[in-house]
């Protein structure tokens, strides 16, 4: 997919160099030991990256309790991803981004941008069960693999580049890696959506969380989806109707007993909301950075 992330002249922003170093010395590694990347390389990968992504979206939101907070419900919702072996973490960015990332190996976030728009811990549980299933999935290694295969390291720069909302990954080998090449299918995207469902619900969370928070995003931008015929993935519309009707179908009674949890997300979450009381940027933002364009909900905040 097409990250959301650009700057106000509309221009995709280039991988900042250090953060760049850090990412073309783990794939030049990956690329010697061969096309195969397995789940001790995937950990490594994520080990060496996720500190200057961290740095390069504004840090950790400095509120330790918070952070507790929404630590304890993705690792209550990773417990059921079936990968105890990865170093699970979750963690707030202090940015005003509306987004969230899996960022290989198990390292979640959230943006306080996402976070202080959602309204139980139901919806956060959400966000983090479909970004913990694109982990479990590996879907993201998926993608660095088939790149390595066909074109070596400019590719797959490229493609780590689109995955951490990077427009351009920068001059590995002189080459441009073009961000289209982080396109999650369809397929991909709904199996996400559907075992993100499956793990809170298994967390004894109420699984209409994730419909919510899939309907704040849409409002949000409008109620405006990509055209279906763009794009491999459903608009938000179609995903909310397979959403529901996935409830319906098996998960009738967690909906009706499970944990909502608004003012447990009121007191941890809302209440302690302090720099996101200033005016929110007017730039086009995107929740779950790396999945298709027409999957993201892409939203325009106004002043």
């Amino acid at each position: 997919m097409r990250s959301g992330v650009r700057g106000s002249s509309g221009k995709m922003p280039r991988m900042p160099r250090n953060l760049l170093r850090h990412v073309s010395s783990v794939l030049f590694l990956v690329l010697l030991s061969g096309c195969a990347i397995n789940e001790q390389k995937e950990i490594e990968i994520g080990q060496k990256t996720h500190w200057q992504f961290e740095q390069e979206f504004g840090g950790r939101y400095p509120d330790a309790q918070l952070q507790t907070y929404v630590s304890g419900v993705g690792m209550n919702v990773a417990r059921y991803a079936g990968r105890p072996n990865l170093p699970w973490q979750f963690a707030v960015l202090n940015s005003k981004q509306v987004n969230a990332f899996a960022v290989p190996g198990g390292y979640i976030y959230i943006t306080q941008g996402l976070l202080f728009r959602l309204e139980s811990e139901a919806m956060l549980a959400g966000v983090l069960s479909h970004e913990a299933a694109h982990i479990a999935h590996r879907h993201s290694v998926q993608q660095m693999q088939r790149a390595q295969t066909a074109q070596g390291l400019a590719m797959t720069a490229g493609v780590v580049g689109s995955l951490f909302g990077y427009g351009w990954a920068g001059d590995v080998t002189g080459a441009v890696a073009s961000i289209s090449l982080m396109k999650y299918g369809r397929d991909q995207e709904k199996q996400s959506d559907l075992s993100g469902l499956r793990y809170m619900t298994q967390a004894a969370y109420d699984p209409r969380g994730m419909v919510q928070t899939m309907s704040v995003l849409q409002q949000a931008s409008g109620g405006k989806g990509g055209p279906e015929f763009l794009s491999s993935h459903p608009n938000p519309g179609n995903r909310l109707e397979y959403l529901r009707e996935t409830i319906e179908k098996k998960y009738a009674g967690a909906a009706q007993g499970g944990k909502v949890g608004a003012e447990d997300f009121q007191r941890n979450v809302l209440a302690r909301r302090v720099a996101a009381m200033e005016p929110a940027p007017v730039d086009a933002v995107v929740w779950c950075a790396h999945c298709h364009e027409d999957v993201r909900a892409t939203i325009a905040l106004k002043k």
